[in-house]
């Protein structure tokens, strides 16, 4: 790069003095010249200092690989993200970034911007939310610095699944059977079928049931982060026939159940105590 303070006045040939009789009328050339001189300095400074985008010859390559959440399972398979649209910014600022073009990845999951000038820029993919969530997507960005050639971006990973920033709640129901005279006929035994729900801690409806396996073990497998009870329906010794909510940790009362602190996504968080309910036989 050029710097105008530091370029030599250029050498023209100087005949006006020393006691020639020749009228002098070159001084406003030379001015024309000079002044020409300075402006394509400026002109040079300015051209190597283009804002990073298009018109250069420096490429960003990079790879993108999606984690696949499964519904009912903690455990993920990461594979090459595929036909998967990539964006740039001409720019490394994060605050609201606007995408300036947009490539799609090959089978293998790679990407390249081509024909970029060197400075700051971002590369995003965009990860994708469950229904629970009430979220579309969310954009996994990486900043890269540019320089001649081709330039490696560090690898972006994004999420999808239903799965996907989703817990799970685990717990077991038994039975215990009582006879005419409100006697316990045995030991508890597993709750096969029974029907189990999960309702918001702050809120009156059901926000998911599901019945217990042959092992009475039930499974609540897609929970959006938040507070939670559980409960199931059960009859009391005192009165045959007759159901009424059942709170875990075996209360027939919501206001003394447990609360359940969903705090963390891809959890599996289990209940600490078997419900067991009564059946009057």
């Amino acid at each position: 790069m050029y710097n105008n303070d530091n370029i030599a006045a250029p050498k023209v040939p100087f005949r006006g003095f020393r006691g020639s009789k020749v009228p002098f009328r070159g001084f406003r050339g030379f001015k024309i010249f000079c002044l020409l001189f300075s402006v394509a300095g400026v002109f040079i400074f300015s051209s190597c200092n283009k804002e990073e985008g298009q018109g250069g010859s420096s490429t960003i390559r990079g790879y993108v690989y999606n984690i696949v959440h499964r519904a009912g399972s903690l455990s993920v398979d990461t594979i090459p993200a595929a036909e998967e649209k990539v964006y740039i910014v001409y720019s490394d600022k994060v605050d609201d970034p606007i995408a300036d073009k947009r490539v799609e990845t090959n089978q293998n999951g790679m990407y390249q911007f081509q024909y970029l000038r060197e400075g700051n820029y971002i590369v995003c993919a965009y990860s994708n939310y469950p229904e629970e969530l009430n979220k579309k997507k969310v954009a996994e960005w990486k900043q890269v610095k540019v320089g001649s050639g081709t330039t490696y971006a560090d690898a972006i990973y994004i999420h999808s699944g239903k799965g996907y920033g989703l817990s799970m709640i685990k717990g077991k129901v038994m039975v215990q059977y009582l006879n005419r005279d409100g006697a316990e006929l045995g030991k508890p035994v597993t709750a096969v079928g029974q029907r189990v729900f999960l309702k918001r801690a702050e809120e009156d409806t059901v926000f998911d049931d599901v019945r217990a396996s042959d092992q009475g073990v039930f499974v609540f497998d897609r929970v959006p982060p938040g507070k939670y009870k559980v409960y199931t329906i059960t009859e009391t010794p005192e009165f045959r026939n007759r159901e009424r909510p059942f709170y875990y940790p075996g209360v027939n009362k919501e206001a003394d159940a447990e609360v359940i602190d969903v705090a963390k996504p891809h959890e599996l968080y289990e209940l600490s105590e078997v419900i067991i309910i009564v059946i009057n036989l």
